[in-house]
């Protein structure tokens, strides 16, 4: 069940893009241009053959997961969330919200 759950969870944060000869995963990006205006981008982290396979594949996923350049980890609601949505290395927005009162 796990497995499923962190499948799940990232694909709203890294997509692999099929080309003619290869993969490329991307990871979404979010930078703050004010407190209220979000902008997102997708980055290309790694370039694969199209001939690796699924078990790789998921190794190179979870690999991304813990890269902290791109993901970080909240140890309230235990998630690995995009760097974007952080509010420390500790926690995400959502759970410095309801700690701290902090508004976002």
């Amino acid at each position: 069940m796990q497995e499923e759950k962190m499948n799940n969870e990232y694909k709203e944060f890294i997509r692999v893009k099929r080309g003619s000869n290869k993969l490329v995963l991307q990871v979404l990006q979010i930078k703050w241009n004010g407190p209220h205006t979000p902008v997102s981008k997708w980055v290309t982290v790694k370039t694969l053959e199209t001939s690796v396979d699924l078990v790789k594949l998921d190794e190179e996923i979870a690999l991304l997961l813990n890269t902290t350049k791109y993901f970080g980890f909240c140890t309230k609601c235990e998630r690995n969330l995009l760097k974007g949505w952080m509010h420390t290395d500790n926690y995400c927005q959502s759970c410095a919200a309801q700690e701290f009162q902090i508004v976002y």
